[in-house]
């Protein structure tokens, strides 16, 4: 697998081990979101620390989520300068949410969830 998706209280981290997000590392990765959703998970973290490089593909995928976390929220963290860039030319309603680190992010989404 490309990635990791550890559940926590309350939401659920996946973490891209792939250095790239596209046709090949993305598939199973959509079928895990939507099965996460499917479990009422609406708080989804995505670590991209990892990642170098995303296609149209892997911007699919991202979309995916964001749609399914339209009630809670996706954070997307450790993303790099050149993926960032594509990811802000699309229209994400909410906005997308970026921290630097993992940790910023869980923190994120833990004072979300207090809310």
């Amino acid at each position: 697998m490309n990635f990791r998706i550890d559940n926590k209280e309350g939401y659920s981290v996946v973490t891209m081990l792939a250095k790239e997000l596209n046709a090949q590392t993305t598939p199973q990765l959509k079928s895990e979101l939507v099965l996460l959703a499917g479990d009422s998970v609406k708080y989804m973290i995505i670590d991209l620390s990892q990642c170098e490089s995303c296609d149209a593909v892997g911007l699919g995928a991202i979309m995916i989520a964001h749609r399914l976390c339209k009630d809670g929220m996706l954070v997307l963290c450790g993303v790099s300068q050149r993926v960032e860039s594509m990811l802000l030319i699309q229209r994400f309603d909410p906005a997308l949410v970026f921290t630097a680190t993992l940790q910023e992010g869980e923190t994120r989404v833990i004072n979300e969830i207090g809310k």
